[in-house]
């Protein structure tokens, strides 16, 4: 991300550079008062005109300067400006030695407009010129002739470099601030982002698991009905197409509870081991158009009040995924799915005879976006999934969750996982 340029004036800057030109102006104007009393003689008039031109030529470039968004920092361009009134008063001082008293506010002004290192070099020629003039003058070089203009060289060099340590300390202050401000749009922007991209494998899970199973089951029996009606066994066709007339209106009532965030699950309450049948009979209604599925429940009497609502919603998704798999993937003539306990978790087994599947890596890399979902609900729910295939021999998915409460976070109520994408190809 470019860093953004920081602005070219602050308050403190901005009070700087009035402070010098508000000195420099009185010390010229102090020297030209003492001047008028000197008029009409020649030296005068030319000692007045220095020092307008001093003032003009000083002031057009220091605002052409601050024109150019030059800083604290100074620049070297003010070099156009600050030679030709140093000049112009280095030849006024030539006239008067009360241009003695200008040297102060040019040494604000050099240390000011120029960097550093010019402003020191600058600082040491306007003290010289002011040593020097005022030697020439008394004929003689007095201590206070060279004390003075040394001192007030030095005190100007102390604040300005107060004042550009203390602007540095603002502008760097300044920086973090919106570094600190960028960074936190950045992360906004992350997070909206990533909410969409959770809703968006949200609504992907939750099409897959019910409306897309759903509709899977209306395509088998409309094709058992078209096979019927072909064989002339009406009443069949009959049977089948009354059975798809009823997914649909259940298709209907999921797509509306899926839509509606607030309706509450219809099976809430239900035990688990009655949810998970009304999945086998809502995932395979065609006889003779799917594998024959069943479900085997090993649980001792007292464990179904033991398993956490959340947990039987997870376990029910889980199940209607697998078998969704089974019906349009595996080519299998039987289905057998298990619930029982096991060292403390709860086991879901679905075993087919189907076509079985290519070997794929251990977190499933070759794996369709139905197994994947299936392992991030396993996950979310505080467990895992096993998955053992092979072509011609069948598939077994195990389904492992602890039997109590499943931990709690952002997400795992409805299975989200940040390792699961909704990517196209195949749906195993």
């Amino acid at each position: 991300m470019p860093e953004r340029a920081l602005p070219s004036h602050t308050p403190y800057a901005l009070a700087l550079r009035w402070l010098v030109h508000v000195l420099l102006y009185l010390l010229v104007v102090v020297v030209a008062l003492r001047t008028l009393g000197d008029l009409p003689s020649a030296s005068a008039l030319a000692r007045l005109v220095l020092l307008i031109v001093l003032v003009s030529v000083y002031s057009i470039g220091a605002r052409r300067t601050a024109g150019r968004g030059a800083d604290h920092r100074g620049s070297w361009r003010a070099l156009g400006h600050l030679l030709p009134a140093v000049l112009a008063w280095a030849a006024c001082l030539a006239l008067t030695p009360d241009a003695t008293w200008i040297a102060f506010g040019l040494d604000f002004a050099v240390l000011y407009a120029l960097p550093l290192a010019g402003g020191i070099v600058g600082l040491v020629l306007v003290t010289a010129i002011a040593v020097g003039g005022f030697a020439a003058w008394q004929g003689a070089l007095p201590v206070a002739g060279v004390v003075g203009p040394v001192i007030g060289a030095l005190v100007a060099l102390a604040v300005v470099l107060a004042v550009r340590a203390l602007q540095e300390e603002i502008d760097e202050r300044t920086r973090l601030a919106r570094d600190l401000l960028a960074a936190q749009e950045d992360l906004a922007r992350t997070q909206r982002e990533a909410a969409r991209a959770e809703e968006r494998t949200r609504i992907a899970r939750e099409l897959h698991d019910t409306v897309a199973q759903s509709a899977l089951s209306i395509q088998m029996l409309l094709d058992a009905s078209r096979t019927a009606l072909e064989g002339g066994d009406s009443p069949t066709a009959l049977g089948h197409l009354g059975e798809a007339r009823r997914t649909a209106a259940l298709t209907s009532r999921q797509t509306r509870s899926f839509v509606d965030q607030e309706a509450a699950d219809e099976r809430e309450g239900m035990g688990l081991e009655e949810r998970l049948r009304a999945v086998i009979d809502e995932t395979a209604p065609a006889a003779g158009a799917s594998p024959v599925v069943s479900l085997r429940c090993e649980l001792d009497p007292g464990t179904p009040g033991l398993v956490p609502e959340r947990t039987a919603s997870g376990l029910e998704r889980i199940l209607r995924s697998l078998l969704g798999n089974v019906l349009q993937h595996a080519d299998a003539a039987r289905a057998v799915a298990t619930l029982s306990v096991q060292d403390g978790d709860l086991v879901l087994d679905v075993v087919d005879d189907g076509v079985g599947m290519a070997p794929g890596s251990p977190e499933g890399a070759a794996e369709g976006f139905g197994l994947r979902t299936v392992r991030a609900r396993a996950r979310a729910l505080g467990g895992a999934m096993a998955l053992e295939s092979a072509p011609g021999e069948g598939t077994a998915v195990q389904v492992r969750v602890p039997l109590g409460a499943p931990p709690t976070r952002a997400g795992a109520a409805d299975g989200h996982d940040e390792r699961t994408t909704n990517e196209e190809g195949e749906q195993r």
